[in-house]
C-alpha cells in the first residue's frame, strides 16, 4: 500500500465521498486514481468509524472496485462476505425473536441496525455491521420479554454497575450460546434525563410492520438514528461525527427526502452540522456555522483536539462523583461492589485518562 501521509480529514473526506449518493461517480474516481492515497490510514480510519463493509458495497455499486489497490479489494471483499453471513444469521435471530413476542403478545419493536436489516434498506445485506440486537419493549411487558428469552436458551451476560445500581435503559444483556451477539431489552430508547425527547409510547404506537416483524416508522428510525448517537454516544458533548450512523441517515433521505428539514433542535442541528464539512446532502439547509468553524479548527490539529477531549472528559468526571460519592457512603451493596470492581475501575480510568 502507499507511503503516502494523509490527514485525517483528507481521509474522512474520502470516505464521505465513498458513502455518498449525491457524490459524482467520476469524481470519485478521478481522486481515487488521481491522488495519492493512504490505504493504510483509510483502512484504519474506516474501521474505526464501523464502514469498511459499507465502503466495499458502496465503490461495487458505483464499479471502482478495480480502481483500488488488488490486496485490499480482496481483503474487502473478504470480510463483507464474513459480515454478509453474519447479517443473515442474524436475521433468522430476529424472526426468531419476533415469533416469540408476537406469540405472548408483547408489544415490541427493533431498533437501530436490526430495523434497518429488517426494513431492507440495504442494497446489499453484507453493508452495515451490527452489534447488538436492540429491541424496545412495553414497559410492563419487558421482564415478561425477558424470561421468555431466558426459557428459550437465552443466557444472562455479566452486568456492570451501571445497570445494577442505576436506572438503565436496558436490561442487562443476554445472548444465546455465546452466539454472534447480544440481545439488549430496552425501556425507553435515549438515556436518561434525555429519555422524553423520543417516548417509547409514541415509537410502539407509530410501529410498521415488515411481514411480522416491528420496525420504528421512518421518522422515528431517523430520529433516534440521530439521536441515539448524538446523546447515548455523546457525540454532541464531544462534537464527534461517525461515517456508520451518517450513511444510515443518507440511506433513510434517499428513500424519504422530506425527512430532511432545518431543525431548531440542537442534537438534530449540531449532527447535520457537523456531518455537512464531508457530505453535500445536508448543505439545502440551515445549519450551525459556528460549531462547524470550531470543529474544522480542532480537524486541523490533533492535539488541539486531544486537549479539547480530554478537558471534555474530565468535566464529565467532575460533574459525576458528588453523586457516586454519596450513594457510596449510604449504599452498602454499592460500597461492597466498587470494592469487588477496583482493579477494572482503576484500569478503565488508568486508560481514559492518562493514555497519551
Amino acid at each position: 500500500m502507499s507511503s503516502v501521509k494523509n490527514t485525517y480529514k483528507d481521509t474522512l473526506l474520502l470516505i464521505a465521498d465513498i458513502l455518498s449518493f449525491e457524490n459524482p461517480h467520476h469524481d470519485l474516481k478521478q481522486k481515487i486514481v488521481s491522488t495519492q492515497i493512504d490505504w493504510e490510514q483509510f483502512v484504519t480510519v474506516a474501521s474505526d468509524h464501523l464502514v469498511l463493509t459499507t465502503s466495499y458495497c458502496r465503490l461495487k455499486s458505483k464499479e471502482l472496485l478495480q480502481y483500488l489497490p488488488k490486496d485490499l479489494e480482496v481483503y474487502l471483499k473478504e470480510i463483507t462476505l464474513i459480515n454478509r453471513n453474519r447479517n443473515l444469521t442474524l436475521i433468522k435471530d430476529i424472526k426468531l425473536i419476533a415469533t416469540i413476542f408476537n406469540t405472548h403478545n408483547i408489544n415490541h419493536v427493533f431498533l437501530k441496525g436490526s430495523a434497518f436489516l429488517i426494513g431492507n434498506y440495504y442494497k446489499d445485506v453484507g453493508e452495515r455491521m451490527i452489534g447488538d440486537i436492540d429491541i424496545l419493549i412495553e414497559e410492563n411487558k419487558i421482564l415478561k420479554a425477558y424470561d421468555l428469552l431466558l426459557n428459550q436458551g437465552y443466557s444472562k451476560l455479566p452486568s456492570g454497575l451501571k445497570s445494577t445500581f442505576f436506572d438503565h435503559k436496558h436490561l442487562d444483556r443476554l445472548t444465546l450460546n455465546e452466539g454472534l451477539c447480544a440481545i439488549e431489552l430496552h425501556k425507553y430508547v435515549l438515556n436518561k434525563p434525555f429519555d422524553k425527547l423520543l417516548l417509547s409510547s409514541v415509537i410502539l404506537d407509530e410501529k410498521q410492520f415488515i411481514d411480522t416483524i416491528a420496525i420504528p416508522g421512518p421518522n422515528h428510525l431517523y430520529t433516534h438514528n440521530i439521536l441515539n448517537f448524538q446523546i447515548n454516544d455523546k457525540a454532541h458533548y464531544y462534537s464527534k461525527i461517525s461515517m456508520r450512523s451518517v450513511y444510515d441517515t443518507l440511506i433513510l433521505l434517499k428513500a424519504f427526502p422530506k425527512l430532511l428539514k432545518t431543525s431548531h433542535h440542537k442534537y438534530l442541528n449540531s449532527y447535520l452540522s457537523l456531518h455537512s464539512i464531508f457530505l453535500k446532502e445536508f448543505n439545502t439547509i440551515k445549519l450551525d456555522l459556528s460549531k462547524i468553524k470550531r470543529f474544522e479548527t480542532r480537524l486541523k490539529s490533533s492535539k488541539l483536539n486531544s486537549f479539547h477531549k480530554k478537558k471534555l472528559e474530565i468535566y464529565a468526571l467532575l460533574n459525576v462523583i458528588p453523586s457516586r460519592l454519596n450513594l457510596y457512603f449510604t449504599n452498602k451493596n454499592y460500597r461492597s461492589a466498587i470494592h469487588k470492581e477496583r482493579g477494572r475501575i482503576f484500569k478503565e480510568l488508568k486508560s481514559n485518562f492518562l493514555k497519551n
